[in-house]
């Protein structure tokens, strides 16, 4: 009589060697996948970091160097203390340019360097200076040493 056959699927030695063989490429592949994202991972931390003080250092020179230039203002109105009082606003407004471009390149918050109360303040210590330039009746000692003490505050708030 017939006997019914039935596909059996027999494993063999060979089909077993075959998957332990693509097991294992897989497996290499996905090792060598993984190193890569690694790599570039650390590598863009890396970069964020450099990028981070190279901001930095370069808003300390900036305050340092408005911190001098409102060091040379009088106490009483000179002919070139309106071009100093510029400087020194151009000085501030790189920093506060350097603190957005940081915000940016971080994606967020963490980027920040210094707080923004620090950029009103002084665009405000600014203001008075010029106003009291204009009028050049009275004494800018008071306002020249408000202005002298919050770049001195926001240069000792950056990171180091």
């Amino acid at each position: 009589m017939y006997r019914k056959v039935t596909p059996r699927f027999q494993i063999t030695n060979e089909s077993l060697k075959l998957q332990r063989r693509v097991l294992l490429a897989t497996c290499a592949v996905l090792l060598i996948v993984i190193a890569v994202l690694a790599f570039f991972t650390i590598r863009n931390m890396n970069y964020q970091g450099k990028v981070q003080s190279q901001i930095s250092q370069r808003m300390y020179s900036a305050s340092a160097s408005a911190i001098e230039e409102v060091s040379k203002l009088g106490s009483i109105v000179t002919s070139n203390a309106s071009a100093r009082l510029a400087r020194v606003r151009q000085y501030v407004y790189y920093m506060d340019q350097l603190n957005s471009i940081s915000i940016s390149l971080a994606g967020g918050e963490g980027g920040r360097q210094v707080g923004a109360d620090y950029f009103t303040t002084l665009y405000a210590d600014l203001e008075t200076m010029e106003n009291l330039l204009q009028l050049s009746t009275t004494s800018t000692l008071d306002a020249r040493t408000l202005l002298q003490n919050h770049l001195t505050e926001l240069q000792n708030a950056l990171p180091r």
